[in-house]
C-alpha cells in the first residue's frame, strides 16, 4: 500500500506529464482539488502537497480571488531514444472528461512502457492534422484518436484516418467514432445509457420530457436513440430542443439557433445530451421552472450537478482503448474490433447501494 508521500509523488507526476505533453498549456487552468483527488482517488491533502510542489518550482501558480490553478510553463522533454511512442488525440472541451480518459490510456500504455505524444484538438488551431503527422515523422507505433466535434472538422477527421492508412500503423477511435470506416473503436454503450436513465425518470413520473441537443456527434445521436427508445416503449413522445452549446461552453450565452426557446413550464424534465448542456438543464430549470426534473451525462460523480445523471465510464474507455491498440500492434491480424462499455446511473439503483 502507498503511504502519503508515495501517492503525492503519483500525483506530482501525473500533473507533470499532462503539462509535458500539451493537455494543459501555459496559461491554461488545470483541475479543481476535489477534481483531481477524484481523478487519482487520494486525498485533496495529497493533491494539495502535489500541486504546491509543482507551485514551488514555478510550473504552476495560483490565482488571487479563488480563481483556480494555472500552468505557468511547459515543460521540455523529448522522449529516450528507442522509446516506444503513441500518438493520443482527443480534446479537453470539457477538462474533466478529457482528464478522465487520459488517465486510462496513461495507466495501460505505460504499464506496457509505451510513451504518449498528445494533441489537444480543441485548442490546435485548426492545425490538428499537421501535429498527427508530426507524430507519425516522429515514430509512432500506433494512433489514439477520439473524432473532432463540429460539423466543419470532417475534413479533418478524414485527413487523419487518412495519415493513419498512408502510415501503415493502427489506430482506435474512441468516445466519438466516424461512422463506416474500418477501424477499431471503444466507447460507452450510450443508446443503453440513456434508455436506462429515461426508466429511472418515468419511475419517478416523467411525462413531458424535454431533451436539449446540441453539437451532433455519433455519441449524441446514440444518446438520442436511447431517449426514443425508452420513450415508444412508454408511447411517450420527447420534444428536441436545439442549443448552441459552443456558445454556452465559452461565454455561458443561450442561443437557440431554430427559433426561440419553448414555454418551459410544458415540461416535468430537462435533459441535456452532453456534459455542456447537462448545464443548460439545471441553468434553465432554476431560471424557468424550478419543479422540473434535470438529468444529463457527467465525467464522475463528483461532476455530478442534476437530479438524474449517466456516468460515463470513461477511465475504463481510455484504458480499453489502449489495449486494443497495444493488441493491434502485437497480433497485426486483429480484426476491427467493437468495445462498448457500461455506463453508470446516479444516483446508483438501491441495489448496489446496499451491496456497497
Amino acid at each position: 500500500m502507498m503511504n502519503e508521500k508515495s501517492k503525492s509523488e503519483t500525483v506530482y507526476q501525473e500533473i507533470l506529464a499532462r503539462i509535458r505533453e500539451g493537455f494543459w498549456k501555459p496559461g491554461e487552468q488545470i483541475l479543481a482539488e476535489r477534481q483531481l483527488a477524484t481523478l487519482f482517488s487520494v486525498s485533496r491533502v495529497t493533491v494539495r502537497r502535489a500541486v504546491s510542489q509543482l507551485v514551488g518550482e514555478g510550473l504552476l501558480e495560483y490565482r488571487e480571488g479563488r480563481l483556480g490553478t494555472f500552468v505557468t510553463a511547459k515543460v521540455e522533454e523529448e522522449p529516450a531514444a528507442g522509446s516506444r511512442l503513441i500518438g493520443i488525440a482527443l480534446d479537453n472541451y470539457t477538462p474533466a472528461f478529457a482528464s478522465f480518459l487520459l488517465e486510462g490510456l496513461h495507466d495501460a500504455l505505460w504499464k506496457h512502457n509505451y510513451h504518449t505524444l498528445y494533441c489537444n484538438t480543441h485548442l490546435e488551431n485548426g492545425k490538428v492534422t499537421e501535429k498527427i503527422a508530426s507524430f507519425i515523422q516522429q515514430g509512432v507505433l500506433g494512433l489514439i484518436f477520439s473524432p473532432l466535434l463540429s460539423p466543419s472538422s470532417l475534413q479533418v477527421n478524414k485527413a487523419i484516418l487518412d495519415l493513419s492508412r498512408k502510415a501503415h500503423i493502427p489506430l482506435v477511435q474512441l468516445d466519438r467514432c466516424i461512422s463506416g470506416e474500418p477501424f477499431s473503436k471503444v466507447q460507452c454503450d450510450n443508446t443503453k445509457a440513456m434508455d436506462d436513465l429515461m426508466e429511472n425518470l418515468f419511475a419517478k413520473g416523467v411525462r413531458r420530457p424535454l431533451v436539449l441537443s446540441g453539437i451532433v456527434t455519433t455519441s449524441t445521436e446514440e444518446r438520442l436513440a436511447g431517449i426514443r427508445q425508452a420513450c415508444g416503449r412508454h408511447g411517450i413522445e420527447a420534444t428536441v430542443l436545439e442549443v448552441d452549446e459552443l456558445e454556452y461552453y465559452r461565454q455561458e450565452k443561450l442561443v437557440y439557433p431554430h427559433g426561440d426557446a419553448p414555454v418551459f413550464s410544458d415540461y416535468d424534465a430537462i435533459i441535456g445530451l452532453s456534459q455542456v448542456l447537462s448545464k443548460v438543464a439545471v441553468r434553465l430549470a432554476k431560471q424557468q421552472t424550478p419543479n422540473v426534473l434535470t438529468a444529463g451525462v457527467s465525467a464522475s460523480v463528483m461532476e455530478v450537478i442534476n437530479d438524474f445523471s449517466v456516468i460515463q465510464p470513461l477511465y475504463h474507455i481510455g484504458y480499453a482503448s489502449a489495449l486494443l491498440l497495444i493488441q493491434h500492434l502485437e497480433s497485426p491480424k486483429t480484426p476491427c474490433t467493437t468495445i462498448l462499455v457500461q455506463a453508470e446511473q446516479w444516483p446508483y439503483p438501491a441495489d448496489k447501494e446496499n451491496k456497497s
